[in-house]
């Protein structure tokens, strides 16, 4: 299942939001479930009062309130990794991974959720591994060490398999401390330092990128567990759908030899306006030869490789055969196999 957060997923949340210990991301993430979840905003409405009525000198708490906080807060949670705004989807996907890895019970860490033989704990190793390319590039120790060069599908076959041997705590502490410790050595001016992910990026796009693969994957998991997920919140999807729209050319040029103009409309909060060469040209003078309208979140989920281009539902004018043949190619910027 995707969306919202469930009650039991959120619930470990909302005694530690009713008493502001949640970091910003986390408080996102709660704020963002209430406006959808009857149930949980009741809990949470009736643990703020409580709250503010303890703030009265003249009050004494009810009994056994402690231990109804204590349950209502769960077990606290990592807050998401302190990072610099660029990196902000980034922490926030990380977080919000943790939580819905958080509801699994041991069966569903075997479970085949993605590309047809990975198990939730394959993919989450296949994360460490592609986060650990980008930690190394920027001075992070990485277990196992690598050679330079490597590539994301020989990085994964390597972890995967470490990872195999290992409790999947071990795994889930692994990738959560390697994030945060990536989090912590981005500079706060980048400049126009590379990583290279397939493709050269500068580091604020390999963060959306890593970001991007994270919510997919997170989507994955929840799907062939049945768990909760969120769409990230809109200030966390516009620039990666934004990352999508600029990298796009990189992979639909081939197809279009001639070049071409695509002019792309997502709408949903997140989304936006863009006008994408099609093929080899930078030039974006002129009319687009075909117009796209779709909703932001499928969008991204099509150029994740989840969505089939035949099928994708989009408003399309202009040159049909055009558009269809530019969204046929949109899912071959998924990094993976």
């Amino acid at each position: 299942m995707t969306g919202t957060f469930s009650h039991e997923a959120i619930s470990q949340l909302i005694g530690a939001w009713a008493v502001d210990a949640c970091s910003p991301e986390e408080a996102d993430l709660v704020q963002a479930h209430l406006r959808r979840c009857d149930i949980c905003t009741t809990e949470a409405r009736v643990l703020r009062e409580t709250v503010a009525d303890l703030g009265g000198d003249d009050l004494r708490p009810p009994p056994g309130l402690g231990a109804r906080l204590r349950t209502a807060a769960h077990v606290r949670r990592r807050p998401a990794p302190r990072a610099p705004a660029y990196a902000k989807p980034y922490a926030a996907q990380v977080a919000a991974l943790d939580l819905t890895l958080s509801t699994l019970d041991p069966g569903g860490w075997q479970r085949i959720a993605a590309y047809e033989e990975m198990s939730v704990h394959d993919l989450l190793a296949h994360l460490l591994a592609t986060d650990s390319l980008v930690a190394a590039a920027l001075g992070v120790p990485v277990q196992p060490p690598m050679e330079p060069g490597t590539n994301p599908v020989a990085r994964t076959a390597v972890v995967v398999a470490q990872e195999r041997e290992r409790p999947v705590e071990q795994t889930l502490r692994a990738w959560r401390d390697q994030a945060e410790a990536l989090c912590r050595v981005l500079p706060r001016r980048p400049g126009d330092a590379t990583v290279t992910l397939g493709f050269p990026m500068v580091v604020p796009d390999v963060l959306l990128a890593r970001a991007f693969e994270t919510w997919i994957h997170t989507e994955d998991i929840a799907g062939a567990t049945a768990s909760p997920a969120a769409t990230p919140l809109p200030e966390n999807l516009s620039p990666m759908a934004d990352l999508a729209a600029r990298m796009l050319p990189k992979v639909t040029a081939r197809g279009f030899p001639d070049g071409g103009l695509i002019g792309l409309h997502l709408t949903g909060p997140g989304g936006g306006d863009w006008t994408i060469p099609a093929g080899r040209s930078d030039d974006l003078g002129g009319v687009p030869d075909a117009e796209i309208t779709a909703d932001v979140v499928e969008f991204c989920r099509l150029v994740g490789g989840r969505r089939d281009p035949a099928t994708f539902p989009a408003v399309i004018s202009g040159d049909t055969a055009v558009a269809r043949r530019w969204l046929a190619a949109a899912p071959k910027l998924a990094p993976y196999p």
